[in-house]
């Protein structure tokens, strides 16, 4: 499965549906999350500014900052690394896809840089996935203060806004089981 193609799902999913994200283009401190189910799949999108995760915006200069920039760059391809999921889900990641804009050689160098993960996950109960923790997301990068978050099922879009001091979307709530059906 190609995942630019689920992350152009995801964004069309959210624009037919009515939902845009209320971030300006690129606040730093701020990022997006795109969830989406699909039978047994989880797809997962994210998108921050490069700020927020490395540190500095532009190419990486130093040995230091390319270390910080490839150390960055894997830790984005470990998903379950920086977001937990329920264990009784069963989530195994299938796919991923990171990109780095403006902050590696040969790539467009402009004013702003951003990172943007795709991450494909195959669960067992999909139905299980009540809530998605973003502590160690938080954790590991010292930028990022505030996603906003939408998930979107067969029943339409949900939006949250997670913190560092609230880093857990908890869809196990009664109004979210009348919206999903589940």
């Amino acid at each position: 499965m190609d995942l630019k193609r689920i992350a152009g799902a995801i964004a069309a999913s959210c624009l037919i549906t009515g939902v845009v994200s209320a971030q300006a283009p690129h606040q730093h401190g701020r990022g997006t999350v795109n969830i989406a189910f699909e039978q047994d799949r989880l797809e997962i999108e994210l998108h921050a500014p490069g700020a927020d995760i490395v540190g500095f915006e532009r190419l990486a200069q130093t040995d230091a900052e390319r270390q910080t920039l490839s150390l960055a760059i894997a830790a984005l391809k470990q998903p379950l690394t920086l977001l937990t999921l329920p264990s009784v889900a069963g989530c195994r990641v299938q796919e991923t896809v990171v990109t780095a804009e403006g902050m590696e050689e040969g790539g467009p160098a402009g004013a702003h840089t951003e990172f943007e993960a795709a991450w494909m996950l195959r669960c067992d109960d999909v139905t299980a996935l009540r809530t998605f923790d973003f502590k160690p997301l938080f954790a590991r990068f010292a930028g990022a203060e505030e996603l906003d978050v939408t998930v979107v099922t067969a029943r339409g879009p949900s939006t949250y806004e997670v913190t560092r001091e609230s880093p857990t979307v908890d869809r196990g709530n009664s109004l979210w089981r009348w919206l999903t059906g589940r």
